[in-house]
């Protein structure tokens, strides 16, 4: 049976970067380390905040070595491998096993969206899970895949297959979610994809998130799911509704550029997104400055 990914809190980390757009290797190291005690149970690489879509194979691979000498041997890293065709992403997914992450996490190919039906996808998969040296995690987030929403069938029928253990789901749909965590087997985990719904995706068999909230305020995601686990749901709902303006303003609203200027104004970091995507002008930095003063 295929390694079980842990449930848990696991930020999205940024990719970082200088001035001139290369990569900031020893900002990633320090980002790390400084929420590496808060309680999280991993880190994500490469995902749609990590900005995997403006990286080269190489600096994915660096990318991946440093975040596995910065975490030890012994923490959870999801590496973003989705391409795509079939093919590119087999090699990311050995490329990220050579380089030091435990899992793959693969967004579905949307290039030729009106093509990725159910049974496009579920051999899409299929083939990547048999050939893939780690275990995979889907990766369902319409807003990035051109609207494309993998739907609870195909995640379920995916699930049976034992290199396949995870989907971290971001469409946001807990009727959907309620549906999957009923019909998977035990060794596949759910995941929601915000912090903005956590505590309803945990209400219905969900075992944590991947938020990208966590990385400017991880204890406070992660104080969410201690509430719900010992039971303190009226404390948890206050959490919970604290924490949403700031999440969605670093998710849907400002997105990467948000997110970086959200670590900025809290920690001294950041640093600007690689272009095309560009910063946050001085209006939008203010109006973020005063949500995430709140929390």
């Amino acid at each position: 049976m295929a390694q079980k990914v842990l449930g848990g809190i696991y930020p999205p980390l940024p990719t970082f970067f200088d001035k001139q757009e290369a990569l900031d290797l020893a900002t990633l190291q320090h980002h790390m380390q400084r929420i590496a005690q808060s309680g999280i149970a991993g880190y994500v690489l490469m995902g749609s905040n990590g900005e995997a879509v403006h990286l080269s194979s190489d600096e994915r691979r660096r990318v991946i070595e440093t975040a596995r000498q910065t975490a030890g041997e012994d923490a959870q890293l999801l590496a973003g491998c989705g391409e795509q065709s079939t093919f590119a992403t087999i090699a990311l997914c050995r490329q990220a096993a050579q380089s030091g992450a435990d899992f793959a996490l693969v967004l579905p190919p949307f290039y030729f969206r009106g093509r990725m039906n159910s049974t496009a996808l579920l051999a899409h998969y299929r083939t990547i899970a048999d050939q893939s040296p780690i275990p995979v995690v889907i990766y369902n987030m319409p807003a990035n895949t051109a609207g494309l929403d993998i739907d609870a069938a195909t995640i379920i029928a995916l699930a049976d297959h034992p290199n396949i253990v995870g989907v971290k789901d971001s469409a946001g749909d807990m009727a959907k979610l309620s549906q999957i965590t009923g019909k998977v087997p035990e060794h596949f985990r759910v995941f929601a994809g915000s912090a903005g719904y956590l505590l309803p995706a945990l209400s219905v068999g969900a075992v944590g998130a991947v938020a990208a909230l966590a990385n400017i305020f991880p204890h406070e995601v992660c104080r969410i799911q201690q509430l719900f686990d010992t039971g303190q749901m009226a404390e948890a709902r206050i959490l919970q509704a604290h924490i949403t303006p700031a999440n969605t303003a670093v998710t849907s609203t400002y997105s990467v550029p948000g997110l970086k200027a959200a670590l900025e104004l809290t920690h001294g970091y950041g640093g600007r997104p690689r272009s095309p995507l560009l910063p946050l002008n001085q209006q939008e930095r203010e109006a973020l400055a005063q949500i995430v003063k709140g929390i």
